[in-house]
């Protein structure tokens, strides 16, 4: 019988992952490929060789410059945003009563919800007409719809949908902490600022990691949201990459689309990079 279930997994096992691996190279590594071939030719021109003069264009352009600038910047504090969230939530749930009291189940929630209808919600809420600024009427005059005030509801929405997830694996991880380990501290310092620096933050490295990475992605799937509300030409603010993409598809320009996500994908690639060389070097 064991020889018999041995020779099931041995069937199923690889069957079962060679229909992931074909839908991965299907649908996602063949259009980069194809998208990075196209890069290097200009199809408007009976697909004509240019080499890297695609790359040098985007490069020289301002709207490009300005999308490439807001998407490292709203995903930098995302990320940020999302760690201190994410860790002083599961800290508190962790070490303080509410960790009792909170159904935990609901943090999964917001992930759950579709993007349009948030979109209608988070308009309803942040609209210079909406129930934030109505709040405000009286005191000051609040816009969250225009200036330097629209990442704020941005990073709201991001940190209210994805922040919960970051909870519980946060929480699951400093669960597992041996009370050995926090008794033995409490012995050499009181300090919590302390127990925070040498022992919760080292020891939640790899979940750190873990969710950085899954955030980064959680960062560029934002762009459903602001499409939502503003379509394919927001502020200039939210102005990102995927709506430079999308536009230039949009008007057939194609070998510009393709430029812009082989560099967008090489931004992301580099900053997976650079966290999993974080991570190493802690490792070594």
């Amino acid at each position: 019988m064991k020889f018999l279930n041995r020779r099931v997994n041995n069937f199923w096992l690889p069957a079962i992952f060679s229909v992931g691996l074909f839908g991965f190279a299907l649908f996602y590594l063949l259009p980069f490929l194809l998208g990075f071939y196209y890069s290097f030719f200009d199809l408007l021109d009976g697909r004509r060789f240019v080499g890297l003069a695609n790359y040098a264009d985007l490069f020289s352009s301002e709207l490009f410059r300005m999308a490439m600038i807001n998407t490292l910047i709203f995903t930098f504090l995302s990320l940020a945003l999302a760690f201190v969230c994410s860790f002083g939530a599961a800290y508190l749930l962790r070490f303080s009563m509410l960790g009792r009291v909170i159904p935990r189940k609901l943090l999964f929630l917001p992930i759950a919800v579709p993007a349009v209808s948030i979109s209608f919600v988070w308009m309803w809420l942040f609209h210079h007409r909406g129930f934030v600024s109505g709040f405000f009427d009286g005191i000051m005059t609040l816009n969250l719809f225009h200036g330097a005030w629209l990442y704020v509801p941005l990073l709201v929405l991001f940190l209210w949908r994805y922040s919960g997830f970051g909870i519980l694996v946060y929480f699951a991880g400093l669960s597992r902490l041996p009370e050995e380990y926090l008794d033995a501290f409490r012995i050499e310092s009181k300090s919590r600022a302390k127990l925070l620096w040498y022992v919760l933050l080292p020891h939640e490295k790899p979940r750190t990691v873990y969710l950085l990475l899954l955030n980064m992605l959680f960062s560029g799937s934002i762009f459903r949201e602001i499409f939502a509300v503003w379509a394919n030409y927001p502020p200039r603010q939210l102005y990102m990459i995927q709506h430079f993409v999308y536009n230039n598809f949009m008007r057939l320009q194609y070998e510009r689309a393709a430029t812009g996500g082989v560099i967008l994908s090489f931004i992301v690639l580099a900053c997976l990079a650079g966290i999993l060389f974080w991570e190493k070097r802690g490792i070594e």
